[in-house]
């Protein structure tokens, strides 16, 4: 099962939604070039974490395909932003139930990669799934969030952040929401619906601490040096302090233990 049809074909995937505006095609291809990306991290956690066979073959496919949902979505809503226009992770599903893909799967193993993009992008997953596709999902969920935080960064970097990426939010340096960093700072996954401002994005990705699976995860996070450069970029302030050090903690914890 060569994996360069699976990626040829998501190529042709993006490319057959792009067309004559340029500001359309780059916000196509970046999403296009995240898939890719998310690829290379869920090989490298698969490697580490010393995942093999034919389990490991569907973790890759699944996290290559886990955003197919997005060309159709920005294409037909300009938007990336889910509750502004369709659930990207759903939509994804159904993208794939629509098309005549290429390799070998079994309609089985097209269920598992399925069932992973559709909870990819959930709150949290249930501890309950199969082991099957319990191992699935949470690869393509830790890949996915590894590779947002480098976007996080490279987008709050640059002189030209676009407000597609954080949905046109509030960009002031030094607001945040209570709520978020309250949730954040005990343990649980910050709430989208009350983002308010840019700093809140930032706030929730130091909460994925909570939702990372793997030990591979957190030591490629911390050698990437991304949760010090998403503090870097919070206010300076005695709470998010506080929240840094605890996060830090965490972190050193997890790259030694399984979850």
């Amino acid at each position: 099962m060569p994996l360069s049809e699976h990626i040829e074909f998501l190529e042709q995937v993006a490319t057959s939604q792009m067309g004559d505006d340029e500001d359309v095609n780059r916000l196509l291809q970046f999403k296009l070039d995240h898939s890719f990306k998310v690829l290379d991290n869920a090989k490298a956690i698969i490697e580490r974490e010393k995942i093999a066979g034919r389990r490991a073959e569907l973790c890759s496919i699944a996290a290559l395909y886990h955003d197919i949902g997005r060309f159709d979505q920005f294409a037909r809503f300009k938007t990336f932003n889910d509750r502004e226009s369709v659930n990207h992770g759903r939509l994804g599903v159904l993208t794939l139930r629509s098309l005549f893909l290429p390799g070998d799967l079994t309609a089985n193993e097209w269920r598992q990669v399925r069932f992973s993009i559709g909870q990819h992008n959930v709150k949290s997953i249930r501890s309950t799934l199969p082991k099957r596709i319990n191992t699935i999902t949470k690869i393509v969920r830790d890949a996915d969030k590894l590779d947002i935080f480098r976007l996080m960064i490279m987008h709050f970097t640059s002189e030209t952040p676009d407000p597609v990426i954080t949905f046109g939010k509030d960009m002031s340096p030094d607001k945040y929401t209570d709520e978020i960093y309250d949730d954040v700072y005990n343990g649980r996954i910050g709430d989208y619906s009350r983002i308010q401002y840019a700093n809140d994005f930032k706030l929730i990705a130091v909460g994925w601490l909570n939702d990372l699976y793997f030990p591979t995860s957190f030591n490629l996070l911390k050698k990437r040096g991304h949760l010090d450069s998403i503090f870097s970029l919070l206010p300076k302030n005695e709470k998010i302090r506080l929240l840094e050090e605890k996060a830090n903690n965490f972190m050193h914890y997890k790259m030694n233990h399984s979850s």
